[in-house]
């Protein structure tokens, strides 16, 4: 099924790959809040908008989903063996999770979903980490390598407004432009239930 792209709605409010195990003033660990926890929360509370508009959610979700995630529902909030680049790639892959989730409930009320890696930006993404990944971000490598943050926004811009020969697969993952197969365990009722606990949500 295709999306309609009638509203759109960007819902991720941030991507970071962070330092030492930090557990914000709401309690939980910051990558998690900040990665997950954030887009889950604000989308649920613009469900009823977003029903009513049509709206196509798009959540800015990272290859790392594929490459080093490895999500536990009994350690959500990364207490166990905790790294910044595997607390990253867990949320970036509750995003994907979340976003089929969010088609599966949904989408025959007219909601569409998808999650999509914009790919290497040189930006300051990283950089205060003590991560591999935030030694790489300090270096001029990024700058010489990776796509300007412009090229980046026009693939958020693809699902926004599609060309007539182009269609956006509502609950999928893109990677280049494409719908990509990911491998991920089906856990997707049972992440969406966790994190409405979480959240002390109302389930809907």
């Amino acid at each position: 099924m295709t999306a309609r792209a009638s509203t759109y709605w960007p819902t991720t409010p941030g991507r970071a790959i962070l330092g030492d195990r930090h557990v914000t003033a709401d309690g939980f660990e910051e990558t998690f809040q900040v990665n997950y926890l954030a887009p889950f929360l604000l989308t649920n509370l613009l469900l009823d908008t977003l029903l009513a508009s049509q709206a196509l959610v798009v959540q800015t979700s990272s290859n790392a989903a594929r490459l080093s995630a490895r999500v536990d529902l009994d350690d959500l909030d990364n207490a166990r063996n905790y790294s910044p680049v595997r607390a990253y790639g867990n949320a970036k892959l509750e995003l994907v999770l979340f976003t089929r989730e969010l088609h599966d409930r949904y989408h025959e009320q007219g909601l569409s979903a998808v999650a999509f890696h914009p790919g290497g930006v040189a930006s300051n993404f990283a950089q205060t980490s003590r991560s591999p990944v935030g030694t790489l971000f300090r270096t001029p490598v990024p700058r010489l390598l990776f796509q300007s943050p412009q090229k980046a926004a026009r693939q958020l811009l693809r699902f926004v407004t599609p060309t007539p020969e182009e269609c956006v697969v509502s609950g999928a993952y893109y990677e280049n432009g494409k719908p990509r197969t990911l491998k991920a365990p089906p856990i997707g009722p049972q992440l969406w239930e966790a994190t409405t606990a979480l959240l002390d949500l109302n389930k809907r």
